[in-house]
């Protein structure tokens, strides 16, 4: 088991994610952009989605609390990856969309008020007991950028998929 604080933290990382795709989830299909996606997404195919990443997510951070490998990835470079890098640039991208559009966007506001105060404080607490560096969390951040959009079209797909077979 790794230390309990920072086991503690990964095991509260599902949640953290939970409540922000619930937020996303509920306003999908109220939110209309001033541009044109290439697809449509249902609440629905978005909730498969979100399903899926989520139990990618939650079985990951239950065996980086329990100190082993996910994915062949041990337990700390996963759990700094993923909040160092994929969530804290999605929290990132909710805000700069809304800045860019001038308007709310899905996910917005716990992406300011949970997601991106909770992965700074992981990230903290990970620099703090040097498991991160300055250049981990740099190129984490940047790896999160562009890893994240990729990851989510895959949902989307498995989403859209598992509808059309219903």
């Amino acid at each position: 088991m790794l230390q309990s604080t920072l086991s503690r933290l990964i095991l509260f990382f599902p949640l953290i994610f939970l409540i922000h795709d619930l937020e996303e989830i509920v306003t999908i299909e109220q939110i209309q952009l001033p541009i044109r996606l290439p697809f449509t997404i249902s609440a629905l195919e978005f909730t498969i989605a979100f399903v899926f990443l989520w139990m990618i997510v939650a079985v990951g951070c239950l065996y980086a609390a329990n100190g082993r490998r996910f994915l062949g990835i041990k337990p700390l470079p996963f759990f700094s990856f993923l909040v160092a890098g994929v969530f804290l640039a999605n929290g990132i991208g909710h805000v700069l969309q809304a800045i860019v559009f001038q308007k709310y966007v899905a996910g917005v506001i716990t992406a300011i008020f949970l997601l991106i105060p909770y992965c700074i404080l992981a990230v903290k607490k990970l620099y703090n007991k040097k498991v991160l560096t300055m250049k981990q969390i740099a190129v984490y951040l940047l790896l999160g950028f562009i890893v994240q959009t990729p990851s989510a079209l895959l949902a989307l797909l498995v989403g859209k998929s598992v509808v059309t077979l219903l």
